[in-house]
Parts: structure tokens; C-alpha cells; sequence
């Protein structure tokens, strides 16, 4: 499918590895320039080598801090004098019971995930409201919608930003600009590598029985790992120009990881 994202550019936070990364990489595959936006240099330099420096450009920025935001898409918008699509992934992977959480842990994963998406789309809102196809994609996750022991800061964020895609949809549409949601299901990302790394450890699993163990383990055997680039399919298509009729939807990709009746 020509996604025609030939000649658009796209901002996509968390962009230095993962998800972001794979996002990223298919948008210029489709044509699209892209702004890599992280938290480290050389994580973001190492992705535009990869997408061709010709066709991305790095900025660092942490998205819980409103000055650097606002300073970094003004970069963003000077690279090519204009900024049609932002992607909301940039996220913290904070966890532990909610007895022993801090207000600051909390603070931080809510900052980042939910405070920072709302900071970049209203510092590039000028930018978006001058697009004809302006797209916002926020990747939320699946533990907005269920319970996953120890996972209590990052459920609250990812629900925060649901409840944040449907109100910039509702309050931007007479701004032609459409906000939808990803919701991903556990994919195979750098954390859960790791995560898996050090159960494989300290059970003396192999790599691969770890990462299926992790699945067993939250009732989800049925299914398996997702891959980054299975997310970021779905998230260049709401970019695109064919997605120009979904507005305010949050859409799950999972793999059927989690199923549940609509009541």
C-alpha cells in the first residue's frame, strides 16, 4: 500500500530505539523525513544512520521538562519549515507495587508519558494547523486495559493517555488535526529483553524460555511476542492520507493478547 507519506515530516518522541525506532524507520521507508527525538545522542544518532541522514534528523529532549519540548520542535519545524505528523511514544518503564510507590515515580512515568504528548502537540500546533494531513499518534499500551501486577505507574500513564487522545481529537477538530491511540500489546522491545535476561538468570532459562515464561506467566501463552515492526505498520497508516476518517479511536495491537467482551 503507497502509504504518500512521500514529501511529509513526521516527529516521533522515544525514537532511539524500540517501537520509536521502528516507527520511524517505516515512515521513511514510505517516504516521509523524519525528526528522531530521545533523551540520548548517541541512541539517536545511531538511528538516523540507520534510517539515512538524508531523510532524518535528530533532536534530544526530555518531554516532561515543557522548555526543552518547546525548544525542540522550534528546531524540529526549522529543519524542513514545516511539520505534518507527531508521534507521542516517549515513555518510562517505572513499576512496583503501589504500596511503595513514591509520588515521584508516579510523577515521573505521568510527566513523560501524558504531560510531554500534550507539551509537544500544543508547541507544534501552529506547525500541524498549516498541514493538510495533520496527524497526531500517541502509542499508549496494553496495561491501560488490564491489571498487570507491578506495572501500576505505567497503567496509569498509558490510561492517561487514552483519556488524552480522545479530548485533543474532540478539541482539534475544527483544526482539521486527527489524534488517534495505539494501544500495543507486549512487544519485544529492549526492556522486555532485558526483563527477560534477568529471569533467564535467575531461573537458568535460556533467553527464548524466559521471554515465553513472561507470557505463561500473565496468562497470555496462547498468544506471542509482538514485534516492533508490527506496531509500526499500524501507526504509519494512521499518518497517512487514507486514514483521514479516524479520528479520537484507540486502536489495540496485540496479537489477541488480550480479549476481552465489550459491555
Amino acid at each position: 500500500m503507497d502509504l504518500n507519506l512521500t514529501g511529509r515530516v513526521i516527529l516521533v518522541t522515544g525514537a532511539n530505539r524500540g517501537i520509536g525506532r521502528a516507527i520511524a524507520r517505516v515512515c521513511v521507508e514510505e517516504g516521509a523525513e523524519v525528526v528522531v527525538v530521545g533523551r540520548g545522542a548517541e541512541a539517536c544518532q545511531e538511528t538516523v544512520r540507520e534510517l539515512g541522514e538524508g531523510a532524518a534528523t535528530w533532536l534530544t529532549c526530555d518531554v516532561s521538562d515543557p522548555g526543552q519540548v518547546r525548544t525542540m520542535v522550534d528546531e524540529a519545524i526549522g529543519w524542513r519549515g514545516r511539520l505534518d505528523g507527531i508521534v507521542n511514544n516517549a515513555g518510562r518503564f517505572g513499576g512496583g507495587p503501589l504500596m511503595e510507590l513514591t509520588p515521584e515515580a508516579l510523577r515521573e512515568g505521568v510527566d513523560t508519558k501524558v504531560i510531554g504528548a500534550l507539551a509537544v502537540v500544543q508547541a507544534a500546533l501552529p506547525a500541524l494547523r498549516q498541514s493538510d494531513q495533520a496527524r497526531v499518534v500517541n502509542i499508549a499500551g496494553v496495561s491501560s486495559q488490564r491489571v498487570t501486577p507491578g506495572a501500576a505507574v505505567t497503567a496509569i500513564a498509558n490510561s492517561g493517555m487514552n483519556t488524552l487522545t480522545a479530548y485533543l481529537a474532540r478539541e482539534l477538530a475544527d483544526d482539521a488535526v486527527n489524534v488517534n491511540c495505539i494501544i500495543p500489546g507486549y512487544t519485544l522491545t529492549p526492556p522486555w529483553q532485558a526483563r527477560a535476561a534477568a529471569l533467564a538468570q535467575a531461573e537458568g532459562l535460556s533467553q527464548a524460555a524466559a521471554e515465553a515464561a513472561i507470557l505463561q506467566r500473565q496468562d497470555m501463552g496462547h498468544s506471542r511476542w509482538g514485534e516492533d515492526r508490527e506496531i509500526a505498520w499500524p501507526a504509519a497508516f494512521l499518518l497517512s492520507a487514507q486514514a483521514r476518517f479516524i479520528n479520537g479511536a484507540a486502536f489495540r495491537v496485540d496479537g489477541g493478547q488480550f480479549l476481552a467482551v465489550q459491555r
